[in-house]
């Protein structure tokens, strides 16, 4: 079955039960259990979430319960009221966040190592140190291979538009595997593009931004292993520059 309604909140046996309902009009317990294929058990533990949610109403005929689906039309005033309720949430977080960062800027990160997992997480870094860095300030990245663009594609290009409008620049040396990605990101400004000087996997790639190194994987399980450290930074980007040199222009 179409999951329709479970990417809204409801569960497998909420949207079942509805379904069945809308299929039968009013009916009592057994025919809906039978049509959503739920136990009997279950049955009024649903409807009773369903009928929470404005879903489902019901009436007694002859000492027997009889159960009706609203209109489709219900859920989307539903969705009208999750968002007003997280409009409502977001508001007042806004309100307490600054004592949250307050917190996380004084907690001293010299030396500490972060493990962000899934593509999310890689996303995370990057949009996190995008937002501390300022006009002119340089992004390096070391080895970025063809495999890190798969399924990403549309967020890297999202990602350096935003970039060159806050006129930040990236210095990239691309793997030799990842010459289509490296000539296709080359045409914007504030954008410098190489190749490594030789061809070979490097599934992993190296980011770096101001103090801080990102180890970025993309395959298996991706991550990003974050080190926030002046010394460790330094060192890196003095890797970039000698690599920077040797690298080609074109392959």
């Amino acid at each position: 079955m179409e999951q329709y309604l479970q990417s809204l909140g409801f569960t497998p046996g909420e949207e079942k039960v509805y379904v069945a309902l809308l299929k039968l009009g009013s009916s009592s317990s057994g025919p809906i259990a039978k049509e959503a294929k739920v136990s009997r058990s279950k049955l009024y533990e649903i409807m009773e979430k369903l009928s929470r949610k404005g879903l489902v109403s019901h009436f007694q005929r002859n000492n027997v319960s009889y159960f009706t689906a609203t209109p489709p039309t219900r859920i989307l005033d539903f969705i009208k009221e999750k968002k007003e309720k997280l409009d409502q949430e977001m508001s007042s977080f806004e309100k307490i966040l600054p004592f949250f960062q307050n917190i996380m800027e004084k907690k001293p990160m010299g030396k500490e190592a972060q493990v962000f997992e899934g593509l999310e997480g890689i996303k995370s870094v990057r949009e996190t140190f995008l937002k501390e860095m300022k006009k002119g300030e340089i992004i390096y990245y070391i080895g970025n291979p063809a495999s890190g663009h798969k399924n990403m594609l549309g967020y890297w290009d999202d990602f350096n538009s935003r970039r060159v409008r806050q006129k930040v620049w990236s210095w990239t040396i691309y793997n030799q595997d990842a010459v289509e990605f490296g000539e296709r990101r080359k045409k914007l400004s504030y954008t410098k593009v190489k190749y490594l000087p030789h061809p070979g996997p490097t599934p992993a790639w190296i980011e770096i931004y101001g103090d801080t190194v990102a180890i970025a994987l993309k395959e298996e399980t991706p991550m990003s292993i974050v080190v926030t450290n002046k010394l460790i930074a330094d060192s890196f980007k003095t890797y970039f520059k000698i690599l920077w040199e040797v690298s080609k222009e074109k392959i």
